[in-house]
Parts: C-alpha cells; structure tokens; sequence
C-alpha cells in the first residue's frame, strides 16, 4: 500500500502539476490579452455612441439656435408694426419647432415687448425690465446665452435660449425650449440588452435619461463615479477610455461618455459588466474547461487508487444523510479537488439554498403576522376613532387629538398635528408628541402652507435639502422644533381645502406607502369630526332658534289674536305688556298713550310691578322729552339705559321709585304710526347690562300691536261719529253727478256738435277770424267735457262702483299703440320718442283701456311740460314680479314738496313752456287710483329743470308661454 502510494506520488503528481500548470498559464495569458482587446473594443464603440449622440443633442440644439436666429434680426421699428410682425414670427417659429414653448421679445433697453407661448396667454406690451438678468446682459454682448436646466411644474425640463439681433436695435429675443425632445435621442440609443444613455449637466443633475421619472426626481448623478471622475477633470472628456463604476441601479458597468462643448453637457453610455465582458467569460469557462480536462488526463493514471476515493465518498453518504435528516447548517468537508469536491461544493451549495429557502420562508411568514397585526391595529384604531366621533359630536377637540394621537403612532412619527385654515393662516386644533407647534401661514413657502393651497400631499425626506430653494418660510419652525422628514396631508371638503394633518420625524427618514396611505385615511377620519361638529353646532342653534321662534308667534299670535278681537284699549292693552314682560325675560313693564293735546305720555296699563311702583306709574304722566319713553319719542327709535345709577343716564320723574323698586336697566320703544308718536312701550329689569339686538327686535313687534291697538281704537271712535257725515255728504255728491251729468255733458255735447258743423263751413265760409273762435269753442267744450269725464269716473272709484274689466292683451303692443296716439303731436314740439321693452314682457292680465288711459295721461303730461327738441324715454321692464314702466322727460321738472300734491285732485304740479297752467288736474289723479285698483303703485322722481320721471308697476297674473324678442325703438321726430 505504501509502494502504490510513492508511484502515485512519483509519477502522478508531477503529470498533473506539468499538464495543469501548462493550460493555467496558456488560460490566464489568454484571459488577460483578452480582456484588454474586448475593453478596449468596447469603449471605443461605446465611445462613438456616446459621440453620436453627443452630436444628435447639438445638432437638436444648434436647430432651435438657428430657428431663433431668423426671427432676432428684426429692428424695432414702428411699434404697431413691428410688434405684429414679431408676433407673427414667433407664431410661425412656434408651429415649425414643437420644442420652442414660448418666445419673448425684448427691446434694446431690457423692457419686454411681446410673449408667445403655447402653453399661456400672449402678453403684449408688458413693459417687463429684464435688463438685469443674465440672459439679456450676456445676448447683448452678441454671444448665445444657454440657461442651466430648470423643471417646469416639476414634469418636465426646460431650457432658456436668447440671443441678440445683428442690427443694434435688434433687441434680444428669449426662447424657452422643451428637452424632453433629447430623451428620444436617449431612449433610441440601443446600448447593448441593459445599456443606457443619458446626459448630464455641468453640475451632475441628470437631463435626460430613458427612464423619465428619475429625470422628474433631479438626480444628482454626480455620486457615480464615472460622472465624478469626468466633472474632476473635464479635460478628458472626449478621451475614449472606458470607466468602469456603478450606475444608479448600483450595478458594475462599462462607462463611456462625450461632450457637448457649446452646453457644458456631457452624454455618458454604459453596459453592464456582465453584459460588455460575456465573450471574455465565455473565453474563460472554455479556459477553464481545458485546464479540468487536462487535469483529468493527468489523474486518470492515478486511478488505481479508488481505494483512496472511499473516505471522501464515506464523507459524502455522511454528509448527505445528516443533511437529509435535516441539519441544513452542515457542511461537508471533502477537500481533494477532484469532482467529489465539487460534488461535496454542490451538497454545500445545495444545503445552503435549502437553508436561505427556510430562512426566507420564516422571514415572510413574519412579515405576513406583522401585516396582519399593523392591519388589525389600524382598524381597531379607526374604530376607536369612528366610535369617537359618534359619541362626542360636539367635543371636536378631544376627537382631534384621538386623531392626532393614533396616527402618530401608528405611522412610527414624532409628532402629529391637525391644522385649520383661519383667513390667510393655518392653526394648530390639535397635536401630539413633543414637538412644539406653530401658527402657520397659507403660502406655498411652506410644507402645510403648499398641501393647502394645492389640495395635495407634500412629501419632505429632509427639509434642510429643500429648504432654502422650496420653503424658505419653514425655516423658523423647523428650528423651533428640529424636524427633519414631514409629510402633510389636506384636509378637503367639498373640494376646499379647510386644514391639514401632519406628522414628522426628528431624523431623516422618509414615510413608507403604507403610512401615507393610512394618514390619508386619518385626514378623511378628521374631516368626518369637523363636518360632524359642524352640522351638530347648526342643529343645536337651529333648534334654539326655532324653539325661541314658536314662543315669539305663539305670543305674537296671542297678542294679534287680542287686538283683532277687542276695541278695548283696557283689555288689550295688559294682554301686550304681560306677553313682553315673559317673552323678553324682563321684570316689569307699561304701555303709554300719547296725549297730543298735552303733549304727555299716559300710563295704559302696567306687568310685574311691585304695587307702590304701579301706583306711582299710573299717577305721573311722563312729558314727551322726560326719561327713556320721551327720548325714544324724540329719536323715533328704542332707546335702553344699561344702568340707570349712571348719572344723568335716565334722568326722569320716575327714577327714584324705579331704583327704589329694583329696576335697574329699561328698554322704551316708540309706537309709531308712520311719523306719529302713538304712546310707547316700555320694559326693565333688576339687571344691568344691555338688552340683545334680537330682543330689541321683538319688542318692536309687540309695538307695532299696541300701535294697532290704540290706532284702532281711535280709528272705531272717529269712523263713528264720521259715517254719519259721509252718508250726508254722499247723498249730496250723488245728487250733485247726477245733475252734473244730465245738465251739463248734454248742452256740452251740443256746443261741441254745432262748433264742429261751423268749422266743416256746411253753412257757409267764415272769416279767418270766426273760424280761430269756433275752434276755441270746439276745444274749450272738448276740454270741458274732459273735465267732467274725469269728475266722473274719480266720483265712481272713490263710491266703489268701479270694477276692472280684466282681459289679457300684449302689454308691449298696448304702448306701442298709445306712442302712436301722441307721435304726431311730439313731432309738431320737435320732441322725440324713445322706447325700450324687455324681452321677458308679454301678455298681462288686466284692464287695457286702463292702462291705455294711464299711459296717454302720462305721455301727455310729458309731452306737455317739455320743451321744444327735448326727449322722452319709455322703458317697460320685468321687476320683482310685476311689469314696471317708466315714462321720464326733459322738461321743466317737478320741486321736491309737490311730488305728492300733484296727484291731488285739481292740483297741477308745474306749468308748461308757453307759461299757461293747463290740464283739470285730475289725470294724474285718475293714473293712480287706476294703477292702484289693479294692485301696483304709481310715483315721481323729479326736480326742478331736471325732467321728471314717473313710474307705475302693474302685477303680472301670468305671461305668455311664447316671449316676443323686442329692442329699444326710436320714435323721434326731429
């Protein structure tokens, strides 16, 4: 055994060593010759990618250079002109380069001329000073300016071009431009099966890669080596050398790069090492391969010695068994080099995997338990939360701080705080954790400011990397507090921001989807609070209110349903002050009637006084400037005393006795009717303080039922002892119109008659002398009979014997055809007509030969009382539900004190131009009561040498379904 063993020794080994050692080195010779042609290959095609595509990017640039040549050589010549041909340019530039979004046009002193954009609104002559920035300073000195990158609304990049006319009154024309046009050269440049291109600026931000979102996040790729390496000596930009570094997936790859001179960018192309170095693996497992086999050559001499393979076989079953019985950490120690190692490496390697296999199984099975209990905890606190919000609707605060509470808790932050918008700030409702909070204000300058105005999550990692560009206001809370990572979710109702929920950790950690998917299911729960608080508030005041309402009309009603039942003032009278006296909360009260005679104030009646204090009341009678009651009088409005122990606060007869009694605040309202005091009603309490605005308002109620009930009264009184005149007077009046009408309009109608027959000449010529007086004749009866017409239907309406006579007609056409009536003679005074319906007037349910005699007396008062060339403006119109029509005119106008004596009977209001009083001084009259019995109201606005104005409205019982579009019309004569 020990011969077989030194012949192995002797002859075996020194085989094997010779053959093995032999292809080794032939391998790694091979290798590393290899290695060296295949990197050098592939960074020379790496290389010229990278050239290609460096050349593409300023071809692609150089264009929009070019493009924007062609329109900056314009002079500013004439300002209309020029500015049109440059907008006209630029529209034109615009659709010829998709990647131009906006171009602007500045004049030679640096003010901003013209804006076309694609994306806003064209700005013309803003006049914007531009001349200090670097754009127009560095075009001025005839040389291109190319702006670093900047990200418009964070999507996409952009970059600014300006550049300077060749004329010296040029200008500078500034191009903003669209790079995500260089991402298409990027994207198309194939780099092997995992390659990538992608270009850099001169500080490292990444402009474009085939992955757009990592270009929205500005990665810095200055923290790749290669991109380091480059920046550190840009010198050696161009070389073709490969880099080998990691890229951003932290992966090994070939790296190779170019410039682009004019922009200061650089394009860098890798391919993984896996991908660029797999000829040259393929070259060494082959190398390999050789080297197993001559090894096999050389140890198949050596068979004999099986007998020595039985230990590491011996080893192997062991090994095998104890790692089938489950004792995965074994490992199986056979170290002879041959394909038992191996097949010892390949158990090993086996075992290994079974081993990660049962680890990551345990591992997932934690996760899924630690899942499972997050989720459960989550909805158990949301729960608590909801059953929270339901039973204390009205404590807001506490729910906030549950609120608050548990999503700091379950989100792993420091702190948590809920923010409600108060005007332009935001304030703290509630916070947890022990973090100091702050009012914040609303603007995009800081984190919970910008989640408000833009009704979207802000996501901060750490606020010290963002703070000087992005938030600068943020920076005296976070060194109040020391927060680095925030994240704020809005609080949205209805589409409204109306607060915000934050949470924020003292360290740099950003929070997990998860989290912030759970604190927007916070914010929805805090929204759910305050609506709830909110709606619970609004029912709780609408049931006050609607609980103090029916105890007002029930009094009201009580105390209405006494006036309208009783004349008696003693009997209605204690109904009122008791009903005022319990509504108001008061301890006493008194009505008083006014004695114009006398000019006092006597007591009615009284409530809650103490018996001394009722009989000084009822005997001192108050004179109308003494106490609260005469200053209320004076003022025609109430008027309280907070605290009669003020000097000089109440100041009447009846002060000492009320303080005596223990009054010690009073509230008087008048009793008016229209302008007249009627007495006044007066309540007190043993309180100080001011009685409520709504209170005050009651009592008023209450006072107009007192004013009622003394008006009343008196009224019983008078219409009394004056129907007994009116029956006197209307039987003389009713004689009187019969006479009047049968005596006087039948002689009258004759007069009229024969005058006529005697103008016609059918009994022969007249002078011209004799024909002037059968005219005056003619119209002196006319405008008698006129007059006694108008006598007549006044007498009718004031017996009631009037009834309109309803139909339904087109109003529009009715005042179109009265204008007819009177067209002529405006066109004799050189008068002209204008006339403006609404569209929304048509067919009106009343009396039309009322409404025609209305309109004609109005027009012909205007026509009347305006002088020669003036003008007159009818405008019909829909009003608050009724059709209202105003008829103003140029004339002689009407002063303030007679506008409501001129619809007296026989009053006239002014005098026409000619300086004769005309008219019987009853149309106006007639117009009103006309309009009147058909529910509407007739007025004037005027004054003296202003024209007047006069104005009716007449209820529209209903339109028609069909509307007849009209427009203002002239009917002027000149």
């Amino acid at each position: 055994m020990s011969g077989r063993g030194s012949l192995f020794a002797k002859y075996s080994v020194p085989l094997v060593v010779l053959v093995s050692g032999a292809l080794v080195i032939s391998g790694l010779v091979q290798i590393y010759f290899s290695y060296q042609e295949n990197k050098s290959a592939l960074a020379r095609i790496q290389h010229e990618k990278a050239v290609a595509a460096a050349i593409r990017i300023e071809q692609f640039v150089r264009t929009l250079e070019h493009d924007l040549s062609w329109i900056a050589q314009t002079a500013w010549g004439a300002p209309g002109a020029a500015i049109d041909q440059r907008r006209l340019d630029s529209l034109r530039l615009l659709r010829q380069s998709p990647a131009i979004t906006e171009i602007s046009h500045i004049n030679p002193l640096g003010r901003e001329q013209l804006r076309v954009s694609r994306l806003a609104m064209d700005v013309i002559g803003s006049d914007k000073d531009v001349s200090g920035d670097a754009q127009f300073v560095q075009a001025m000195t005839r040389q291109t300016y190319f702006s670093p990158i900047y990200f418009r609304k964070e999507s996409e990049p952009y970059m600014t071009i300006a550049m300077a006319g060749a004329a010296e009154d040029a200008g500078v024309v500034i191009a903003e431009a669209n790079l995500k046009f260089i991402w298409d050269v990027v994207s198309n440049l194939k780099v092997g099966n995992g390659g990538s291109a992608y270009v850099v600026d001169e500080q490292g931000r990444l402009i474009a890669h085939p992955d757009i979102s990592v270009v929205l996040q500005k990665t810095d790729m200055s923290l790749l080596q290669q991109v380091r390496d480059v920046m550190e000596n840009p010198d050696a930009s161009a070389a073709p050398e490969a880099i080998i570094g990691r890229d951003l997936d932290d992966r090994a790859v070939l790296s190779a790069h170019a410039a682009i001179a004019p922009l200061n960018w650089t394009v860098f192309v890798d391919l993984p090492i896996g991908e660029a170095f797999a000829p040259l693996y393929a070259s060494i497992l082959r190398t390999v391969l050789l080297v197993l086999a001559g090894v096999a050559v050389s140890t198949a001499a050596s068979l004999y010695l099986v007998r020595r393979m039985v230990a590491p076989i011996q080893v192997l079953r062991e090994g095998a068994g104890r790692i089938g019985a489950g004792a995965l950490d074994h490992r199986i120690a056979v170290s002879s080099g041959d394909e038992l190692g191996a097949l010892a490496k390949e158990f090993n390697a086996m075992s290994k995997r079974l081993q990660d296999s049962h680890a990551q199984l345990e591992s997932k099975v934690e996760e899924r338990t630690r899942d499972l209990t997050e989720t459960l905890e989550q909805q158990t606190a949301v729960a608590d939360i909801l059953r929270a919000i339901s039973s204390s609707p009205a404590d807001l605060e506490s729910v906030l701080i549950t609120v608050a509470d548990t999503a700091a808790r379950l989100c792993a932050a420091t702190d948590s705080a809920i923010y409600r918008v108060n005007g332009e700030v935001l304030r703290p409702v509630a916070a947890t954790g022990s973090l100091p909070t702050h009012p914040i204000p609303v603007r995009n300058t800081t984190v919970t400011g910008r989640a408000v105005i833009n009704k979207s999550m802000v996501h901060v990692a750490d606020i010290l990397e963002v703070m000087d560009s992005e938030f600068p206001d943020a920076r005296p809370f976070q060194k109040a507090t020391g927060y680095r990572t925030i994240l704020a979710r809005p609080l949205l109702r209805d589409g409204v921001a109306i607060g915000a929920i934050i949470i924020r950790r003292t360290e740099v950690l950003p929070f997990t989807e998860r989290q912030i998917a759970l604190l927007q299911t916070f914010a929805d729960q805090a929204i759910i609070a305050i609506e709830n608080a909110r709606l619970f508030e609004d029912l709780q005041l609408r049931t006050w209110d609607l609980a103090q309402s029916v105890k007002q009309l029930r009094s009201l009603s009580e105390v209405s349903q006494a006036v309208n039942s009783s004349l008696d003032l003693q009997e209605v009278l204690p109904a009122i002050v008791t009903r005022a006296v319990e509504l108001s909360g008061a301890d006493g009260g008194a009505v008083y009637e006014y004695d114009e005679s006398n000019k006092v104030f006597q007591p009615r009646a009284t409530y809650g006084f103490t018996p001394d204090l009722v009989s000084t009341v009822l005997a001192t009678p108050l004179a109308f400037d003494e106490g609260a009651t005469g200053r209320a009088a004076m003022l025609r409005a109430p008027v309280q005393i907070p605290d009669m122990r003020t000097e000089g606060a109440y100041g009447g007869p009846l002060q000492e006795a009320s303080m005596e009694a223990g009054m010690r605040s009073v509230l008087a309202v008048p009793l008016l009717r229209e302008t007249r005091i009627l007495g006044s009603l007066v309540v007190s309490r043993n309180s100080v303080g001011e009685f409520p605005k709504e209170l005050v308002d009651v009592l008023q109620t209450f006072a107009a039922q007192s004013t009622q009930a003394i008006q009343n009264a008196r009224l019983f009184r008078e219409i009394e002892q004056k129907s007994r005149e009116l029956e006197i007077a209307s039987r003389h009046k009713s004689e009187f119109l019969a006479n009047m009408s049968h005596e006087l309009r039948t002689p009258l109608n004759a007069v009229i008659g024969f005058s006529e027959v005697l103008e016609q000449k059918m009994f022969g010529e007249l002078n011209d002398k004799q024909l002037e007086y059968v005219r005056d004749i003619r119209d002196s009866g006319r405008h008698l009979l006129s007059l006694i017409n108008d006598i007549l239907d006044l007498s009718k309406i004031e017996a009631g014997k009037v009834e309109l006579e309803l139909s339904r007609f087109d109003l529009p056409n009715t005042i179109d055809g009265t204008l007819t009536l009177l067209r002529e003679r405006a066109a004799r005074h050189g008068l002209t007509l204008n006339l403006s319906l609404d569209e929304r007037l048509g067919e009106i349910e009343a009396d039309e030969r009322k409404v025609r005699q209305i309109l004609l007396n109005l027009l012909s008062n205007a026509v009347k009382f305006t002088s020669d060339g003036g003008t007159i403006d009818i405008v019909a119109e829909v009003a608050d539900g009724a059709a209202r029509i105003a008829v103003r005119d140029t004339g002689i106008g009407i002063a303030a004190e007679d506008h409501e004596a001129i619809f007296e009977e026989f009053r006239q209001g002014g005098v026409d131009h000619d300086g004769k009083h005309e008219g019987t001084g009853l149309g106006l009259t007639l117009a009103r009561k006309f309009v009147e019995l058909h529910g509407g109201r007739l007025w004037v606005d005027s004054s003296i040498g202003k024209g007047a104005t006069f104005t009716f409205t007449l209820p529209l019982a209903s339109m028609a379904d069909g509307k007849i579009q009209r427009v203002s019309q002239d009917y002027g004569v000149n």
